[in-house]
């Protein structure tokens, strides 16, 4: 069994990188309203994502303040590795922030903000580079 301990997250929003920008990344499901297909057709999936408010035009806050509703596409490397592999994957999926990123915060901290990504199905486990 291989434990994995984040030190290094890489998330990309299209093709930025803003691995710096985040401490926290968590893709989740729940289940929602029950239809008419199978278990897996009633869950709602989300993207989590913790960051520093950074207010500088090419920033994450920035992009996610300016667009709220935006349609998104994320990567998710929780090994922190350029190239998925069978051992180290990526995940991707699409989805849109439904808030802005809070701003603000207590004197003498970093400034984060918490924000929910809904996604627009299951994420994908990538193994193998595009």
């Amino acid at each position: 069994m291989s434990r994995l301990k984040g030190k290094n997250i890489v998330f990309k929003v299209g093709s930025t990188d803003y691995a710096g920008s985040v401490k926290n990344v968590v893709f989740s499901s729940a289940v929602g309203e029950m239809g008419f297909g199978d278990y897996s057709d009633s869950l709602d999936y989300t993207c989590t994502v913790t960051g520093f408010q950074d207010f500088a035009a090419a920033s994450l806050w920035t992009q996610l303040f300016t667009n709220p509703g935006a349609d998104l596409t994320l990567t998710f490397a929780p090994h922190g590795n350029a190239v998925p592999s069978t051992t180290q994957p990526h995940f991707t999926a699409t989805g849109y922030a439904e808030t802005v990123p809070d701003m603000g915060g207590a004197a003498g901290e970093y400034f984060t903000y918490d924000l929910t990504i809904k996604l627009d199905g299951k994420p994908t486990k990538v193994t193998a580079g595009a």
